[in-house]
């Protein structure tokens, strides 16, 4: 399916560009099951390996030679050793698989300098090509000032809908959302690339109750449309968030 140029890969959370042969995902939260053992409920730690064979899987579909890790590549707002190691080895993949890597900052981004200098990358606040705008979706419009972009693609917000079906059976599914902001820029807005990351039942919350300030006052989330993901089921095509 095609979303503003951009085009999903099999049932994967992710998009690709191929006008600029770009891969694009967000909100991996490595390190997540460490952290959620931390607090007493014990998750085996299954993610990593999942996360790059998913990419993998990405890459041989699409043929990217670029990605682009649009924030949230890690979890804990701290650090630990086994996120650290986690964060490496999975830097270490991405510069064996792709040719650029391109990593934008999340809000859980911290304490990252050190380990991006050995691996010679750099993370960015936000990147800008072909008149689209990647920044993770944490900050507002106003704190990044910038103005000169067509599209703006962004993460945080982790949405997902809550469906029920005739019997009343509530499921959750990972969703795209895309549509227009206020200002008539069209948004995207990803779901987490993490398999373990809660996702927000976006037809549940109010405007009001959004995570990201981009999402929450640059646009009314009733009238964006969505698009089901689904590695089991693929791809569904949904209308408007209002009308679900």
């Amino acid at each position: 399916m095609n979303i503003f140029g951009f085009q999903t890969v099999d049932g994967l959370p992710c998009l690709y560009y191929p006008d600029t042969d770009l891969l694009v995902l967000s909100d991996l939260h490595l390190g997540l099951e460490g952290t959620m053992t931390s607090k007493g409920n014990y998750v085996p730690k299954h993610q990593l390996n999942n996360v790059m064979d998913d990419l993998e899987d990405a890459r041989k579909i699409t043929g990217a030679d670029r990605v682009i890790i649009n924030g949230d590549l890690k979890n804990n707002f701290k650090t630990s050793y086994s996120e650290n190691r986690e964060v490496q080895e999975f830097l270490d993949f991405l510069r064996q698989e792709f040719e650029e890597v391109v990593l934008i900052r999340g809000n859980h981004d911290t304490f990252l300098e050190r380990t991006l200098n050995k691996k010679d990358l750099e993370m960015k606040d936000y990147h800008v090509e072909s008149s689209i705008l990647f920044v993770h979706g944490d900050k507002s419009m106003e704190d990044l000032g910038v103005e000169e972009f067509d599209t703006l693609v962004i993460g945080h917000e982790h949405p997902a809908l809550a469906l029920k079906d005739a019997v009343g059976v509530k499921e959750k599914i990972d969703c795209f959302l895309y549509g227009k902001t206020k200002n008539k820029n069209n948004i995207i807005v990803l779901p987490a690339f993490s398999q373990i990351s809660r996702g927000i039942n976006i037809n549940e919350t109010p405007n009001s109750q959004l995570l990201s300030p981009i999402l929450k006052n640059q646009t009314n989330k009733d009238e964006l449309k969505a698009v089901g993901v689904s590695k089991n089921a693929g791809i569904f095509k949904f209308p408007e968030i209002g009308k679900l």
